[in-house]
């Protein structure tokens, strides 16, 4: 329970033990060396970095000390650092990473040499399993998610406690595969590239990681498994997943909880770069199939602007170019054209005489519809820095309250009817500084909001505050 005594982003590091991942005596010249160290008290600054663009977690930590403890345990890249921590809320978090590197060792000042400073960077220990090997494998007539699960049992397990499971969203369509000399998360990668599902029209698959689990799927399944998580009631303890733009600087106990939900240093991503869109092909795409075998040219033209209300998104979305302005510079003709030798049937043909073809690959949706959905989650995408809290990870749900940055006669602050909503988590990078917890976010919906009604919402910070008063104990 958050401490009415508590200024927003408090945090606490009660645990960072660090230890050779493996303890073998014999190693050990001096056997009155300590098995492990706790770096809580010499370390003011430290951080980890999550994203849907990740394979895994991965953070830093910058230490300063004077009693040589880089020598004595001694710290080369073989160790495992336990940290244990409790945000503003009260919530424990206790997670394990290995270290693999030390750098930018050097004295904390020139006028004062006795304390030596240096940077330890680590990874989840599943990471470090999984680079151990690489592998070639091949896969007939299996799902692609299967042949993910498959991978992830084989090469992410290690069968110990600090192993996370992994959510797979069920894709469609057997596939024949050989993936070639590639490490695990590469793999991974592989797969999710060439992975179709219809019931998400993107399938814009991902392997990522966070602090959590493991996640192999599109958005459209996130935002399915978390839209319950989400509120558009008062910000409270019990849904720390909204948050306001707010510079009100109270240090009350309901103000802090406030600023402990505000947002800070807000920056909206492009509202529209043409040339890019042109160039890139953010609207229209072009694939050609050649089939030598029955001499056909299969050209498929694929029209984002006219497609774009069968995705499903955080919130109902408009295009940021009118649909004459695409028809007249954005035609089909000159769309980014993707040729491929077609070495498949196509949807409900056959495989030919004993099953010499492969299966239908799902090319054209792939090629279209993929690299459009991405483009317009990364274009479309805020970033913003939080108050900490240690259950928030990438793709989950949260709810903005953000204004349009605009005077009005009244008084009133008008909601952004364009931005303002719900918004899926794409990266979360925490920091811890001293006793204070901020996390970094970038967010995004795929685009701007095509909901009228929100036009006629007005808000203002004190009848939030009002809110929340008396929430604290």
């Amino acid at each position: 329970m958050a401490s009415n005594q508590q200024q927003a982003g408090f945090y606490t590091l009660k645990q960072f033990k660090i230890s050779p991942v493996i303890q073998n005596v014999n190693d050990v010249v001096d056997k009155n060396l300590p098995e492990s160290t706790e770096l809580n008290k010499v370390i003011l600054n430290w951080g980890i970095s999550e994203s849907v663009n990740s394979p895994y977690v991965h953070g830093y930590a910058v230490v300063h000390e004077g009693n040589n403890i880089l020598a004595d345990l001694p710290i080369i890249g073989e160790e495992e650092v336990d940290i244990m921590y409790i945000d503003f809320y009260g919530k424990t978090r206790r997670e394990s990473y290995y270290v693999y590197a030390v750098e930018e060792i050097q004295p904390e000042s020139s006028i004062n040499d006795k304390i030596v400073k240096y940077i330890i960077r680590f990874c989840s220990k599943q990471k470090l399993h999984a680079d151990t090997t690489e592998l070639r494998r091949s896969y007939a007539d299996q799902t692609i998610s299967s042949m993910a699960r498959s991978l992830y049992e084989d090469y992410f397990l290690s069968g110990n406690s600090s192993d996370k499971e992994i959510d797979i969203e069920e894709s469609d369509g057997d596939q024949t595969l050989v993936i070639p000399n590639l490490r695990p998360d590469e793999a991974m990668n592989f797969l999710a590239r060439r992975a179709f599902s219809s019931n998400s029209k993107s399938s814009l698959f991902r392997f990522f990681e966070t602090r959590e689990k493991y996640f192999f799927c599109t958005h459209e399944y996130l935002i399915e498994k978390y839209k319950n998580d989400v509120s558009n009631d008062a910000i409270s303890i019990s849904n720390n997943l909204k948050f306001i733009y707010s510079t009100i600087d109270d240090n009350t106990g309901p103000g802090q909880m406030i600023a402990q939900q505000s947002i800070s240093s807000l920056v909206y991503g492009k509202k529209v770069n043409t040339i890019s869109d042109i160039k890139t092909g953010a609207y229209r795409r072009r694939v050609t199939e050649l089939d030598y075998m029955n001499r056909t040219r299969i050209t498929r033209d694929y029209d984002y602007s006219a497609e774009h209300g069968q995705y499903k998104a955080v919130d109902k979305l408009k295009l940021t170019h009118t649909k004459a302005y695409i028809d007249t510079f954005m035609q089909a003709d000159n769309a980014p054209e993707t040729v491929l030798v077609a070495d498949y049937p196509q949807i409900g043909q056959g495989k030919g005489t004993d099953h010499q073809l492969k299966p239908y690959q799902y090319y054209y949706e792939n090629y279209t519809t993929k690299p459009i959905i991405d483009y317009h989650m990364e274009a479309n995408s805020i970033a913003f820095t939080i108050k900490g809290r240690v259950d928030l990870y990438p793709g989950k749900l949260i709810t903005v309250e953000l204004y349009d940055f605009a005077e009005s006669l009244s008084g009133m602050r008008t909601l952004d009817k364009e931005r303002a909503g719900s918004y899926l988590v794409l990266s979360v990078e925490s920091s811890f500084i001293n006793d204070e917890f901020l996390q970094k976010l970038v967010v995004s919906k795929g685009g701007l909001s095509g909901t009228a009604e929100k036009a006629a919402s007005t808000t203002t910070v004190d009848t939030t505050f009002n809110m929340i008063s008396g929430l604290i104990k």
